[in-house]
């Protein structure tokens, strides 16, 4: 099946693009090929390839939480509704995996570390290694999909609140312009609502393609999303529903409404926690995994805003510095211009992360210690 092109009734794109920026950001591409001296007229044009990679950080500006929070902030929200007898099914597991676990003191663990622990109970719950009696493996699998289920409700009721985008809306409108390739690792559907805001019906790609001939973003999202569901629960569910297919068993539903298709709240989307031990049960996720990787190794600018690359995800580690050595070797042979790596986060120790993925004698990523709120706002201030 051929990469298909989604166009969510997107606004057009202006033709004016911002001014350049000490950044580089904001530079026109137009005002760039202006500047090309004939001296260099009869050389090979070196394409630029940006990317820009979205963790956690930006969906915090929107108003969601982060991986240590958020665990906190879905099952509490479940425990005062009227499932909450689902949420106590959470608490036992969670005191079972961590003895210290205090419902009443509401110290729930980091999202990414609950489900990886949940992942290798399932994986070594047998009688050759530490099989449970207490957890069998459909126990297991219950508290697994209660605890997605009440992560997606609780993104849902975050982004009901549109005015929480503006920052989200500033920079992609400021930072990106179509032909970029954007790689979230959240499940939130900010990105989208802010391509829907973007200036002059710029489509988007649930793909990437070093052939590609249209203007439209490429948007690359490895960890599913909150409006992705198996073929056939929508068929069932929700049978005259606008679909999209992405393979043969996953499709999105992008004009998704809790309201008009409420059966579908019953159904758990596809989202891919960040685990170690991860598991590709679609054909289109495998394809986005090689998508990241061509992308990232083609990349001339590589943005990373919010991602702290978590010791949790590591397939997302391997699949990065392999795209990453990679692109440097194509470099080093004249196919490409070296990458420029920028990476914004306000904990400092990521900038020693994605430093120590840089070989040595190459240029260290460009660091800023900052919130996207902030960086924003140094951005505007440069433009």
């Amino acid at each position: 099946m051929g990469d298909r092109v989604y166009n969510h009734g997107f606004k057009a794109f202006q033709a004016s693009l911002p001014p350049q920026s000490a950044t580089g950001l904001l530079r026109c591409k137009c005002q760039e090929s202006s500047q090309v001296s004939k001296k260099s007229a009869h050389k090979k044009e070196t394409k630029r390839h940006r990317v820009f990679i979205l963790g956690a950080g930006v969906s915090a500006s929107a108003g969601i939480a982060v991986a240590r929070d958020i665990l906190r902030m879905s099952i509490v929200q479940l425990a005062e509704s009227s499932d909450s007898k689902k949420a106590d099914r959470v608490h036992k597991l969670l005191t079972y995996l961590y003895p210290g676990f205090e419902e009443e003191l509401r110290n729930y663990p980091n999202i990414e570390d609950f489900l990886n622990l949940l992942e290798m109970a399932q994986k070594f719950n047998t009688e050759e290694f530490i099989a449970s009696k207490v957890w069998s493996d459909e126990r297991l699998d219950e508290v697994k999909q209660i605890t997605i289920k009440a992560v997606t409700e609780y993104i849902w009721e975050r982004m009901r609140d549109k005015t929480r985008q503006r920052t989200v809306d500033e920079f992609v409108r400021l930072a990106m312009k179509p032909c970029d390739t954007i790689i979230t690792f959240n499940w939130d559907l900010i990105i989208e609502r802010s391509l829907e805001n973007y200036p002059k019906n710029p489509t988007f790609e649930y793909s990437y393609s070093r052939k590609r001939k249209s203007k439209a973003f490429s948007l690359l999202k490895p960890h599913g999303s909150i409006d992705w569901f198996r073929k056939s629960v929508v068929e069932k569910l929700a049978p005259k529903a606008d679909t999209l297919h992405l393979d043969k068993k996953l499709c999105v539903f992008p004009y998704f409404s809790r309201a008009t298709s409420p059966k579908l709240l019953d159904a758990v989307p596809i989202i891919v926690p960040p685990v170690a031990a991860k598991k590709f049960n679609f054909e289109f996720l495998k394809r986005t995994r090689r998508g990241i990787y061509r992308a990232v190794s083609d990349a001339t600018e590589l943005y990373v805003i919010g991602y702290s690359l978590p010791k949790e995800d590591q397939f997302a580690r391997l699949v990065l510095r392999r795209a990453l050595r990679y692109n440097i070797i194509k470099a080093g042979r004249g196919d490409k211009e070296p990458v420029r790596l920028t990476v914004v986060n306000p904990d400092e120790t990521v900038g020693v992360t994605f430093s120590r993925l840089m070989p040595k004698g190459k240029p260290s990523p460009t660091f800023y210690q900052a919130t996207l709120e902030d960086y924003l706002n140094w951005l505007e201030e440069s433009a």
